[in-house]
């Protein structure tokens, strides 16, 4: 049988019974996925206009790393004060040393101090004609070069830094006089 097809509902009334069950069973189908098309789209809708709603809630949270890096930064701004700087540490030591009796030292001793930890600076102290100078600066002409953590320039500040279990335990660098040491520790610490 020749079925000469023209459109659809022409071919459905030409054909025979096994080809109209088969447009027929197609016709459902595509109704089912043009259904879920059409269903497909309002959920897309949805979704954006969830989308949407979440922006502001992202601004919020931006706001709250935000106050959450400035307290970082204030925390960060503390630890990097946790030690003086070498101007600082210069000023702290010539505190110490300002009352100090060195007229027994007879001779000129010049002492480089190279400190290190969160920084590295020189510093020196100059003991001459009964003076002591401490300036936070390199000295050249040094008769003695050492070179110490900041932490145990604090402590020689505060008088609780023990030479002798240093010099023992190998943990004081000293390079040059050691008889111009021992007299500038009697004489100032």
């Amino acid at each position: 049988m020749a079925v000469k097809k023209t459109t659809k509902e022409e071919a459905i009334v030409t054909a025979p019974k096994a080809e109209v069950k088969a447009e027929e069973v197609k016709k459902p189908a595509e109704k089912k996925t043009t259904a879920k098309a059409a269903a497909k789209k309002p959920a897309a809708k949805k979704t954006t206009a969830k989308a949407t709603a979440k922006k502001p809630a992202a601004k919020k949270a931006t706001a709250k790393t935000t106050a959450k890096k400035t307290a970082e930064k204030k925390t960060t701004k503390k630890a990097v004060r946790k030690q003086p700087d070498i101007v600082a540490l210069a000023d702290m030591l010539r505190k110490a040393v300002a009352g100090k009796d060195v007229s027994a030292v007879n001779e000129k001793i010049a002492v480089q101090i190279k400190v290190y930890g969160e920084y590295e600076g020189y510093m020196y102290i100059l003991v001459d004609n009964g003076t002591v100078s401490v300036e936070p600066y390199g000295y050249i002409d040094n008769d003695i070069h050492v070179d110490m953590p900041i932490d145990d320039v604090i402590s020689i500040v505060k008088g609780k830094y023990d030479f002798k279990a240093k010099v023992l335990s190998g943990d004081l660098y000293a390079l040059g006089s050691l008889t111009k040491m021992i007299k500038l520790k009697e004489a100032l610490f």
